[in-house]
């Protein structure tokens, strides 16, 4: 039997999507694994008040194929 307020990350198939649970509440779906990594990527990077540079930096090394320009 599963706890009710079980903290996880999961993977769906139908739709698919990588799926965030805490306390057993659900709080997002994401379209792929990487869209959950640039997400939280970018909240810790705006919670520390870090700049756009920084910011592309980061997602750079995560999504290489993305086409993430040096314009704003």
């Amino acid at each position: 039997m599963s706890e009710p307020n079980k903290s996880r990350i999961y993977y769906q198939t139908s739709p698919d999507g990588v799926v965030v649970v805490k306390d057993g509440t659900r709080l997002a779906v994401y379209r792929s694994t990487e869209e959950l990594i640039e997400t939280h990527i970018k909240g810790l990077l705006a919670k520390d008040q870090q700049d756009t540079r920084k910011v592309r930096e980061i997602l750079r090394s995560y999504r290489p194929s993305d086409a993430i320009s040096g314009r704003d």
